[in-house]
């Protein structure tokens, strides 16, 4: 399956950063955040800026990942990143006011980009058979999925035992050193050289990819592109608004906070399982196919949430938005690599992300309408529609190979 075993080792290195890095920030940060809220006795919007900079600053330094990727080399691009979070974690835990708060979610967004799916998905299809190329992506983006489970749960149980949530972000910060040298150990720049085909790669999942490599230039003009991107940049507004306001608003309407946070890791094993699915899926189904399922689950879920006053509509959303997102998160993936080819897929998918900065907007636009209104449903109604009207959309992405 893997070239050598130093680059399955690498793998299970990246997915457990990936499990990481995905758990402490976007997935838990939303969790910590009322905690941190009432200590040092911030706004929901002010505290909504937070998020703002931790998707702007992952959007803005996606297309540098692959820029670092090429001019550090393996070992400097995760090397970056991986003091980039954990400096991040480090004035995280020594915020007193909003400034350093700012600071500290930009180098985590700055950092996350880094280390993340932009390089990391190319770096394992160059270590793979290219028979398993689609699967693999699969299981290293459910790994992340998979964080997302954990890090509300851990959050939740750490400020319900009375742990100091400074604490939370000192552990973070400390495993993410160890990561980051165990990466160091496995890296080899060799890795980022093309594998050689073989005969036994061979397989119909292999015509899956574009007859030949397009740049980022011609990429740019071609209307896939945007589509594609625009179907990122919605997943990430939702997820983003989801991670950060989620149990705000499912407090607010009357469910427990211990269940508010569960449902957030109900809504992260449904997106680790919808990335894993996608690797499996997509041998039998159209990648586009699945990036409609995704975006039609995403107007779903997102609906639910704004009515979600009952358990059963709180599962509906956390089942179909976590769904929408892993789906969405996968499906944009491999069509990248299916319509633009492999080469040049590091700067394609930066390009792509820079879509997501967008999503800087979500978490501000949440929290400015909660203290408009005193409650998130209206903005989770538009975003509902939004996703609705991008899925219709979606049925009108062709194959820029095939003009």
């Amino acid at each position: 399956m893997f070239v050598s075993k130093r680059a399955a080792g690498m793998f299970l290195v990246l997915s457990l950063i990936f499990f990481h890095i995905t758990a402490s920030t976007f997935a838990s940060l939303g969790v910590v955040l009322p905690a941190m809220i009432t200590e040092l006795q911030w706004s929901w919007t002010e505290a909504g800026f937070g998020f703002t900079a931790l998707a702007l600053f992952t959007g803005l330094f996606s297309p540098v990942a692959a820029e670092s990727l090429k001019r550090l080399g393996l070992r400097g691009n995760y090397a970056a990143g991986g003091i980039s979070m954990a400096a991040g974690f480090a004035l995280l835990a020594a915020s007193h006011s909003l400034l350093p708060y700012l600071i500290a979610t930009s180098l985590l967004g700055a950092g996350f980009a880094l280390l993340a799916n932009v390089p990391s998905t190319y770096v394992i299809a160059q270590t793979v058979l290219v028979k398993r190329r689609n699967f693999m992506i699969g299981a290293y983006l459910a790994a992340g999925g998979a964080g997302g489970v954990a890090g509300p749960l851990l959050a939740h149980a750490l400020i319900e035992g009375g742990g100091d949530w400074r604490q939370y972000w000192r552990l973070a910060m400390g495993l993410m050193l160890a990561l980051t040298a165990a990466f160091l150990i496995f890296a080899d720049s060799r890795f980022l050289s093309r594998a050689p085909e073989r005969a036994e790669d061979a397989s119909p999942e292999a015509d899956k990819i574009a007859p030949r490599d397009w740049t980022l230039k011609e990429t740019l003009r071609a209307p896939a592109f945007y589509l594609i991107g625009g179907a990122l940049m919605a997943a990430y507004f939702c997820s983003v608004s989801v991670s950060s306001w989620a149990v705000t608003h499912l407090t607010g309407l009357g469910l427990s906070a211990g269940f508010a946070s569960a449902m957030l890791s109900l809504h992260a094993a449904s997106n680790a399982v919808a990335r894993a699915a996608g690797g499996v899926a997509v041998k039998h189904l159209r990648a586009r196919h699945l990036l409609i399922a995704g975006l039609g689950a995403e107007a779903v879920g997102m609906l639910a949430l704004s009515f979600a006053s009952t358990g059963a509509l709180a599962i509906v959303f956390a089942l179909f938005e976590g769904f929408a997102f892993g789906m969405i998160l996968f499906a944009t993936t491999v069509l990248t690599i299916e319509y633009f080819g492999l080469k040049h897929s590091p700067a394609i998918l930066g390009a792509m992300n820079l879509f997501a900065t967008v999503a800087m907007l979500g978490p501000t636009l949440t929290g400015l309408t909660g203290d408009l209104f005193g409650g998130f449903s209206p903005i989770f109604i538009l975003y509902g529609a939004g996703a609705a009207t991008l899925a219709c959309a979606a049925f009108f992405i062709r194959n820029p190979n095939a003009d």
